[in-house]
């Protein structure tokens, strides 16, 4: 192999102040970009707490139809606030649409869910 020796004559300038300055300030940047993409990427991700809310809507739904429980309320379960809204749904077509949002904290809405109900299956 044959090596190459690379001889500079003179001396090399540093750096000066101003460029180490304009170095740091663009790593301050990158950093500060890359930290606010990680941060919107986190806080819309697929939480736990999402999951958890998304399970007791879903159980509460079920009890709301089993018992027949049509009426407008608000409730705690745990850490979160259960919204329940109940309407017809259609003039005459004996269906009712039942909205159950669960908000966290700052009243934050988590999850939604909505389904289509039958006066008939309420009686039961």
């Amino acid at each position: 192999m044959v090596k190459i020796k690379i001889r500079f004559q003179g001396r090399l300038s540093a750096s000066s102040l101003m460029e180490a300055v304009i170095a740091m300030v663009i790593m301050v940047l990158v950093f500060g970009i890359a930290m606010m993409i990680y941060t919107n990427v986190t806080r819309l991700s697929l939480s736990v707490r999402k999951i958890r809310a998304q399970a007791i809507l879903q159980e509460r739904l079920y009890q709301t139809v089993k018992n027949g429980n049509t009426d407008n309320q608000h409730i705690q379960v745990d850490e979160f606030e259960i919204e329940q809204k109940v309407s017809p749904f259609g003039p005459g077509s004996g269906l009712i649409q039942i909205e159950l949002t669960a908000f966290g904290e700052n009243h934050q809405q988590l999850v939604q869910l909505q389904q289509i109900i039958s006066h008939a299956n309420e009686a039961h």
